[in-house]
């Protein structure tokens, strides 16, 4: 295990023990394959747009507690990365993030404890990432609060796992993730999980830009 999370296991254990379940959870091994996936698979298929001086700026949706993926996009980006903004609604979760952050070292994550849905600022970000559009309204009505949509890069992963109560929004292709979202697609892909049993699904995932 990686010392960072071994640190916030102890963290939990010691002050949240009720919380230490759903930490777990948030590691389960598909959690981790999706964001492997979009991360190592699908960013380093396209190119994401950058400012004057090579840089770019990230927008996360939801996420969960961040991690891994906040890890991973760091580990392979590193300082190329000038900020990352997370838009997350639950409070709790805007608090682990922020241990996570503290634990890992980094300084240019903000973390918004708000609906993403809901900020209409207008502002210029690169890399909009939305691991969880199965949750969430269609990314298209977002486009007017970005400079430069047309050059603002999306990674969106979705399902088709229609069963589950708080999934609002789901699709049954990657062409249909990416009509909903209003990009044209630049990279696209599906993953299977849990084959052969009565909980399989499939996740979707497309890259691309607003038209």
């Amino acid at each position: 295990m990686q010392l960072e999370y071994a640190e916030m296991m102890k963290w939990l254990r010691h002050n949240h023990p009720d919380k230490f379940d759903r930490w777990i959870d948030s590691l389960h091994p598909n959690q981790i394959k999706c964001k492997e996936w979009l991360v190592y698979d699908g960013l380093n298929k396209v190119q994401i747009p950058r400012d004057e001086n090579r840089n770019f700026r990230i927008e996360i949706i939801g996420g969960w507690y961040g991690f891994p993926l906040i890890q991973f996009l760091m580990d392979d980006w590193n300082i190329q990365i000038r900020e990352i903004d997370i838009f997350e609604i639950d409070s709790w979760a805007c608090k682990m993030i922020w241990k996570y952050c503290d634990i890992f070292g980094y300084d240019n994550v903000r973390i918004f404890n708000q609906d993403y849905f809901t900020y209409t600022e207008k502002r210029r970000t690169h890399l909009v990432i939305n691991t969880s559009c199965e949750h969430m309204w269609n990314m298209d009505t977002m486009k007017e609060y970005y400079e430069e949509p047309e050059r603002t890069l999306l990674a969106l992963q979705s399902n088709d796992k229609t069963n589950e109560p708080d999934h609002i929004n789901c699709v049954k292709t990657g062409q249909e993730l990416a009509a909903q979202a209003g990009v044209k697609e630049l990279y696209g892909g599906k993953m299977r999980f849990n084959e052969g049993t009565p909980d399989q699904y499939t996740r979707y995932m497309i890259l691309g830009k607003w038209k």
